[in-house]
């Protein structure tokens, strides 16, 4: 049952969904064929891809919903840490993500088996890199480098928790803040030619994966959630609006130099600025449905429980599955663009049917299991 607070902000499980189909299209319309060859990703599940170049505008910044699930994660993760112990809220997010996690990324290895995308080896370690939520890749969705970093967020929310910091978190946005205005500053003066040739690499690697999956790029976004979630709660207000507003611009340069090295820009030819107004506005559109209790009565509340529990089933679905299933849908001969549609509505499908009928049993199960291993180490755990 949903407690009056998360009711207050059911416009979030709203617009997680639609970050998560926009990701999807991104996979299902542009991806698809963009994909270079030979990567064994979705365009090897997919086998005879069509290209969609008159997509390329409006679906090449479908990635865009990954910042956004990442602003929405700093707002939603903070709120879920209030009042928990360190084991609760570290069993919680397991249980949350890891059930999912391991069965499409088993039906996902499946696939690509049967595809003959990878020998059965190099298949493995990705599917080992995989379920652990290893940090270096390839895995066998490309979509789990989010979840590293997602997790590296929660390690940070785990040790506030532990060190009864959680709600005592200004300071600590304050000198994440301080850190992210010093670094954009770097990147901005070293692609200004202001720091010599050192310039050029501070500016190189602001959109690398490593600065991304260490949150070292990325958590100007998480930052915003938690700013947002503290304005929210009406706690230090002017200082959060300040904390908002300062990541919030970091968080439209992180998403210019994210834009800048993808592929609808490097390959087509797309401007960097489309990601950046796409981020920009879908977060100043959530935030004013969030200060503003937007959504919060009756069956709206009810569709967005619903719309929650669709979405992390459905960013893990959509690429490998999802290309598959396009696939299919091309050799039985559907026109492209019916194809994509079928392939988004199974995808959508079967992520309702895992999250309504499985999902919650699989937490629970994992959730009983962790618990009891945590109250046999507890002990152990107080004398060290």
């Amino acid at each position: 049952m949903r407690n009056g607070r998360t009711r207050e902000v059911s416009s979030l499980d709203v617009m997680r969904l639609i970050a998560a189909q926009a990701v999807m299209f991104y996979h299902l319309v542009f991806l698809s064929w963009a994909e270079a060859e030979g990567s064994h990703g979705i365009r090897a599940v997919v086998g005879d891809p069509v290209a969609f170049p008159q997509a390329i505008g409006w679906a090449s910044v479908g990635w865009v919903g990954v910042q956004i699930f990442f602003v929405i994660s700093g707002f939603v993760i903070l709120m879920s840490a209030q009042n928990k112990s360190a084991s609760d809220f570290l069993i919680g997010r397991v249980t949350r993500i890891a059930p999912g996690l391991w069965f499409f990324t088993a039906l996902s290895a499946v696939i690509v088996l049967a595809c003959d995308v990878l020998p059965p080896g190099d298949l493995s370690v990705r599917f080992l890199r995989s379920v652990v939520l290893f940090p270096v890749g390839p895995w066998v969705d490309g979509a789990v480098w989010t979840l590293v970093a997602e997790a590296v967020f929660y390690a940070a929310v785990f040790m506030l928790v532990r060190s009864d910091m959680i709600g005592r978190v200004t300071p600590v946005l304050v000198a994440v803040t301080a850190f992210n205005v010093l670094l954009w500053a770097l990147v901005l003066a070293g692609e200004a030619g202001g720091l010599g040739p050192a310039g050029d690499r501070i500016a190189e690697l602001a959109s690398s994966y490593k600065m991304r999956v260490t949150l070292v790029s990325t958590n100007c976004y998480f930052a915003v959630g938690a700013s947002l979630y503290q304005i929210f709660m009406r706690r230090h207000v002017t200082v959060h609006a300040v904390l908002f507003g300062l990541n919030f611009l970091a968080g439209l340069i992180s998403t210019f130099y994210a834009a800048r090295s993808s592929l609808g820009v490097t390959a087509f030819g797309q401007t960097p600025f489309a990601a950046v107004g796409v981020w920009g506005f879908a977060t100043l559109a959530m935030s004013a449905c969030v200060l503003r209790r937007l959504g919060s009565r009756g069956g709206f509340v009810r569709f967005a429980t619903i719309a929650g529990l669709i979405t992390y089933p459905l960013y893990l679905i959509n690429q490998i599955t999802g290309g598959f299933l396009l696939g299919v849908a091309y050799r039985s001969g559907l026109p492209p663009a019916i194809s994509v549609i079928v392939a988004a509505v199974l995808c959508t499908l079967l992520a309702g049917l895992f999250a309504l009928l499985f999902e919650r049993r699989l937490q629970a199960g994992l959730s009983k299991i962790l618990k009891h291993q945590f109250q046999r180490l507890a002990p152990a755990l107080k004398e060290a």
